[in-house]
């Protein structure tokens, strides 16, 4: 039997009671184009996050570390254009070939192993579309032009194989580390589209939030940690398990599967917080589920709630990061729970990765044009919640006092080291930079704080950034901008 049709049966039993939970989502409505359609029809804002839904059906066979996908996206021509084609981002192809894999060699741990997917079937709007695949993007042309405000179905099929890789794709020891592993909208603008490409440091992404609907299928003896909440479980006679996920307002969705894992859980304000961790890490992994929790509750405080009922930290066999962030949880390297590692050093990461569920998670950016809008806002976060809460002292930003060009996209650098001395510790300086100029770390926190309400699950740039300095601190900071712009 195909594995598509598989698919189908074995979600069968719990497709109906899925679709009931967005039963009052405005794509349910199916009346002609008007009301929310047609007010969505003019924003420019596309794929327009209050009208996009994500529907998966996954089901992974970790034997032959294949993933078999079913999407249906549904959403609303937004951009006040007629779209004749859409662009999607395929990240897991950026795997397919050693020249040209992100990861570190020393992360292949098993020699070079190809990940990729192949999207095998469109359908627009019920009718067949053809695509084609360059690189890490798939264009999908539309069967006719699809006008303002007109809804969009779009269907795919497709399969994607999970390479030995301790990466953030990846596998190794039973884990399955699934970051942006399926196949993605793009953003469009006035600008154009935001497509992805292959860059061996930073994130390579640009997308807008959305809705999940998932159901996943695997064996029984495996278990989920993904973005959003568990909504159901469902047992099969044949020795695998279905479980039915969803996630509101999230810029993607994550996923990890795991084998013989422990977990922590807690709850403040609210918010349940959850450790994962593998066999005798557990006296580690206490306190970095207690750190985790006080890091949300001080970025809350001074920013803006966090918006999920749920926040999960999953350690695995990752490297070429210390730590990634997802919507509603992260990764952090296994090292974190060794005895010998650096605890001040591991309460930073966490710190910084924690942060990026405001800097990043709800307020978006552009990962490749401008990556010093979320990243330096990161470590300028991490570094506050240290220093309020562990008496940690701020690292000096002496190297930049008379500023850096921040204006850089990741095509722009040509190394890792670049890229961090750019986006991370030189952005973090344009924040310190602006405490003096606007006489103190209260004055910063008002300006984020309307940074975030003015752009919540938006996408935003530094002019946008710019804008809400100048109007919250009412002075002329025009050469202090000049610096680094």
């Amino acid at each position: 039997m195909k594995k598509t049709a598989l698919i189908c049966i074995t979600m069968a039993a719990v497709l109906v009671g899925a679709w009931l939970l967005y039963s009052d989502h405005p794509l349910n409505n199916t009346s002609p184009a008007g009301g929310d359609e047609a007010q969505a029809a003019g924003t420019g804002l596309f794929p327009a996050p209050a009208h996009t839904v994500y529907t998966m059906d996954l089901y992974l066979e970790p034997a032959s570390a294949t993933l078999f996908g079913k999407t249906r996206l549904s959403t609303v021509n937004s951009s006040g254009q007629p779209l004749e084609y859409l662009w999607f981002s395929l990240y897991p192809n950026a795997f397919r070939n050693p020249d040209q894999s992100p990861a570190p060699a020393a992360a292949y741990y098993a020699g070079f192993d190809p990940g990729w997917l192949q999207v095998e079937s469109v359908v627009v709007n019920g009718k067949k579309a053809d695509s084609e695949e360059q690189g890490m993007s798939l264009r999908v042309l539309l069967p006719r032009p699809v006008q303002p405000g007109e809804k969009l179905e779009i269907i795919l099929g497709w399969q994607a194989r999970i390479p030995r890789l301790a990466y953030r794709y990846g596998s190794k020891d039973g884990v399955f580390m699934l970051g942006n592993f399926y196949p993605t909208l793009n953003v469009l603008d006035e600008q154009g589209w935001h497509l992805a490409y292959n860059s061996r440091f930073g994130d390579p992404f640009c997308f807008h939030t959305a809705d999940y609907l998932v159901r996943v299928n695997l064996p029984q003896e495996y278990q989920m940690v993904s973005t959003g909440r568990q909504m159901d479980v469902l047992a099969q006679d044949d020795g695998r398990v279905i479980y039915l996920v969803a996630a509101e307002k999230v810029r993607d969705f994550c996923l990890v599967v795991l084998y013989d894992y422990h977990e922590l859980s807690n709850q403040s304000r609210g918010i349940k917080t959850t450790c994962f961790f593998p066999a005798r890490g557990e006296y580690a992994a206490a306190g970095i589920l207690n750190e985790s929790i006080q890091a949300l509750d001080y970025y809350a405080s001074i920013f803006g709630s966090y918006p999920y009922p749920e926040f999960k930290v999953v350690f695995v066999p990752m490297q070429g990061f210390r730590g990634m962030e997802y919507s509603g949880m992260i990764f952090l390297q296994e090292e974190f729970l060794q005895p010998a590692s650096d605890p001040g050093y591991g309460e930073f990461i966490l710190a910084h990765e924690i942060a990026h569920q405001w800097w990043y998670g709800m307020v978006g950016n552009d990962q490749l044009k401008e990556p010093w809008l979320d990243e330096g806002l990161a470590n300028w976060s991490a570094n506050k919640y240290l220093s309020k809460n562990r008496g940690r002292e701020i690292p000096d930003a002496g190297e930049f006092k008379n500023g850096v060009n921040l204006d850089r996209s990741l095509a722009d650098m040509y190394s890792q080291p670049e890229y961090y001395r750019t986006a991370y510790t030189g952005g973090e300086a344009f924040w310190l930079g602006l405490e003096k100029e606007l006489g103190g770390e209260e004055a910063v926190f008002k300006v984020l704080r309307k940074y975030l309400a003015d752009y919540r699950y938006c996408i935003a740039t530094t002019r946008d950034l710019c804008r809400v300095i100048k109007e919250e601190s009412r002075q002329d900071i025009s050469k202090y901008l000049s610096q680094w712009f």
